[in-house]
Formats: C-alpha cells, structure tokens, sequence
C-alpha cells in the first residue's frame, strides 16, 4: 500500500468522521429545538397564568378598595345611630324621672333597700296597702 491509497482511506475515514459529527449535530440540534419549543410553550402557558393572576389581584384590590369604603361608611352610620340611641336613652331617661308615679316608685324602692316595712311604704308613699305588698315582695326581699 503505498502513500496515495493511505491517503484515500485516511481522507475517506476522516469524510466518514465529518458526515458522523454533522449527524450528531444535526440530532442534538433537532433535540435542542425540540426542548427549546417545550420551554417556550411552557414560557406561554407561565405568561398566560400571569396575566391571569395579576388580573384576579386588580379585581380583588378592587373589591378590597370598595369594601374599605363601605365598611367607612357603615362605621359612621354605626356612630351616628348609637349617638341617637344614647340622646333617646337619656330623653327617656328625663321623661321618665319628670313622671311622679314612676319618682314616687322610685323612692318606695329606694326606702324599701334601706329596710323599710309595708306601713312605712304606705305612710311615706301614700300607696295603697296591694301596691305597697306588691312593691315589697318585688323588691323587699333583694337587701
């Protein structure tokens, strides 16, 4: 074998090593484009959830912002009736202590915590004798 046949194997080995190392790049490159286009479409789907979420967490800033008004407004509708309720408590309050049956059953209670008897409730009072046992058995009974 001379040096033109070592030759021509030499370069037909070293052809057959390109056209090998051209096939495998050409398959890494068509696994890489294949992963690449998973990743991409993985890349999509992420992005799509993305939007989706950030839209979800604009509706709920949203909500959020319109309940915290609302509850505002709730909280001082709230103060405003309670206010009312203590004026009417206490114009009750008035109206009851201008009454003189409800201030003369006042001080009945009041005697009968201090221990006083039927008669001296009938006496001080000028209850009838009914109300004046009514009134004791009520209250008579809690000193």
């Amino acid at each position: 074998m001379g040096w033109i046949e070592i030759a021509l194997t030499g370069t037909a080995l070293l052809t057959l090593l390109l056209v090998l190392a051209v096939f495998r790049l050409r398959m890494v490159s068509q696994s890489r484009a294949a992963e690449l286009a998973q990743i991409q479409a993985q890349l999509t789907v992420l992005e799509q959830k993305s939007r989706s979420l950030a839209a979800e967490l604009h509706e709920l800033r949203t909500g959020s912002i319109g309940m915290g008004e609302r509850i505002k407004l709730l909280e001082g509708r709230h103060k405003q009736l309670d206010g009312a309720l203590r004026e009417t408590r206490e114009q009750q309050q008035e109206l009851a202590e201008m009454d003189p049956d409800t201030k003369l059953y006042n001080r009945a209670v009041k005697l009968l915590q201090q221990g006083a008897s039927v008669e001296e409730l009938m006496d001080e009072c000028e209850l009838p004798r009914a109300e004046a046992e009514l009134l004791f058995s009520i209250h008579g009974k809690q000193r």
